[in-house]
């Protein structure tokens, strides 16, 4: 872990206690820096690489490059007013936000950032874990859209819900699938077992519904359908504003990097490579699946609601399964 790292670090300058108390500090700093830094240095990402792919320049006055342009937007949504609908459940309305952004970092504090010592958090089978947080994005979605009072946000939120329950099916079988191959439901361990050969060599039907999975369930566009900015204004979150909404955003994006790191750990070997160190090879690779996962926003139209559940439901969970008894097979041999 991340903490016992900066402990044993301090060890040789600091008492045991203040040692404690200040590597808990530095723990929590970082823990804010990832927090604050991903939603911006990722948007600022998103918004100039969907600005080149459209022939645009995207921000470019707000800093060199327009580098600070999503500090200022930050900066904006924290000055907002609170917009409020009177007819809000006002409890669940408020909680929300709060719960989905910070379930999005319980998801990556799991997750190694380029070693096994560099994690928030360790926990054994922290890919059952893993599943367990995605699980709750329907319950917490539904919740919301019902606080709203508003029809089409519930509307929104149980379309939302229907999406990540058909999707989410699929992906356990897919991480039952690794486990099986891999003998362990630890990323750590995952990892390492792939120091010759990268599970996608071995799993490539499952990669791929895992691919698929993965993004309906964090709902990146194309597989947008429940917030359709362009079409809905945010679908279920439509009652939302200022910080509030900005939370759900800081969500999305810690996602999209979760999704991705998760992508590398069990596909692409981690930190594995050569000539290179090993942390230098996993962020290259989390660099370019994150970009391709961008691309996909600019490059493909969206799906019917019906066409996307019937994706779920008549292909990509049957091929799971299909994929898992030929794993299940294959380790009998």
């Amino acid at each position: 872990m991340i903490f016992n790292e900066i402990y044993s670090m301090l060890a040789y300058y600091l008492p045991p206690k203040a040692n404690l108390i200040a590597s808990a500090l530095a723990t929590f700093v970082l823990i804010l820096i990832v927090l604050i830094a991903t939603p911006i240095i990722l948007g600022w990402v998103d918004r100039k690489f969907s600005a080149r792919i459209q022939s645009r320049y995207g921000p470019i006055y707000v800093g060199k490059f327009g580098l600070l342009q999503n500090f200022a937007d930050v900066i904006k949504l924290m000055g907002k007013n609170f917009v409020t609908n009177q007819y809000v459940d006002r409890f669940s309305y408020n909680l929300i936000p709060i719960l989905s952004s910070a379930l999005s970092f319980l998801l990556i504090a799991l997750l190694p950032f380029g070693a096994p010592s560099l994690t928030f958090i360790s926990l054994p089978y922290n890919l059952l874990f893993i599943y367990i947080l995605l699980a709750f994005s329907p319950l917490l979605i539904i919740i919301a859209s019902w606080g709203e009072n508003n029809k089409f946000a519930v509307l929104g939120g149980f379309r939302s819900a229907a999406q990540i329950t058909t999707y989410e099916l699929a992906l356990i079988v897919t991480f039952i699938s690794i486990g099986i191959v891999n003998g362990s439901y630890d990323i750590i361990n995952v990892i390492a077992s792939q120091s010759l050969i990268w599970n996608i060599i071995y799993l490539p039907l499952t990669a791929v519904v895992f691919f698929i999975g993965s993004i309906a369930v964090i709902e990146r566009a194309p597989f947008d359908l429940p917030e359709s900015s362009q079409e809905l204004q945010a679908g279920w979150r439509i009652e939302y504003s200022g910080l509030k909404y900005g939370l759900f955003m800081i969500g999305d994006y810690v996602k999209l990097l979760a999704v991705s790191i998760l992508f590398v750990s069990l596909f692409l070997g981690g930190w594995s490579g050569a000539f290179l160190p090993g942390i230098i090879w996993f962020w290259i690779k989390t660099v370019v699946a994150l970009m391709f996962l961008m691309s996909l926003r600019w490059s493909l139209g969206r799906p019917r609601i019906d066409q996307l559940l019937s994706i779920g439901w008549k292909w990509l969970l049957p091929l799971s399964v299909i994929n898992l008894i030929i794993v299940e097979v294959m380790m009998l041999i």
